[in-house]
């Protein structure tokens, strides 16, 4: 298996970042360390597995490029964004890998999705903090709990575990926090002040109990 640093090195090379990103959207492209740690803890607790991965809120495929590296091959990604499934399509070319099986062009909402419940076994997100539109994070979880996935891997502002907790035993989930990391943030949008902001979030899976 690649070592985390060399899939880091890969992701940053092969996936870009988000063009123009949109504030509403808050789309700040996953880094190639945080999505290469994730991948390899994934590996780890044995969810790659055989079954279909979704990653919801694909953005350019850093979190599916990672985890392809790792030996995923059946991923669908899932983005509002049509801007950019090409450059997945792009990233996964350069690597030498077969893309996700497919790209989605969709929002998320919870009871409201393209994918049937039932045939994800695998959950990853990267969603919306939350914090321009409020309960965005929530809707791409309550989403992914109504597929039925066994796992959901998610990247998730640090403050909300207790709610984060409670909205898995709603749906009949287990949470737990894996680790944390600070997110960096560079000053892409208009309203950024600091060269670059660094945001301390969760990585949590939640289990189907």
């Amino acid at each position: 298996m690649p070592h985390v640093s060399r899939v880091a090195r890969l992701v940053e090379e092969l996936a870009p970042t988000i063009p123009n990103p949109s504030p509403m959207l808050e789309q700040y492209t996953t880094p190639g360390d945080i999505a290469a740690r994730l991948a390899n803890t994934i590996m780890l607790e044995g969810g790659l597995g055989d079954g279909l991965i979704a990653d919801l809120g694909a953005g350019t495929c850093r979190l599916s490029l990672a985890l392809a590296l790792y030996g995923a091959e059946r991923i669908i990604a899932v983005e509002a964004d049509p801007r950019l499934p090409p450059l997945c399509r792009e990233a996964f070319q350069r690597a030498g890998l077969p893309g996700p099986e497919a790209y989605i062009l969709s929002w998320i909402k919870p009871g409201g999705g393209p994918l049937i419940e039932g045939r994800v076994d695998t959950v990853v997100t990267n969603p919306p903090f939350g914090v321009h539109k409020r309960g965005a994070d929530t809707a791409f979880l309550t989403y992914a709990m109504q597929l039925g996935a066994r796992l959901i891997y998610a990247i998730l502002k640090t403050g909300n575990e207790q709610y984060h907790t409670r909205l898995a035993e709603k749906y009949g989930y287990r949470h737990r926090v894996l680790y944390r990391e600070w997110f960096p943030i560079p000053a892409q949008m208009r309203h950024h002040r600091s060269r670059i902001r660094r945001v301390e979030v969760n990585v949590s899976v939640f289990e189907r109990v």
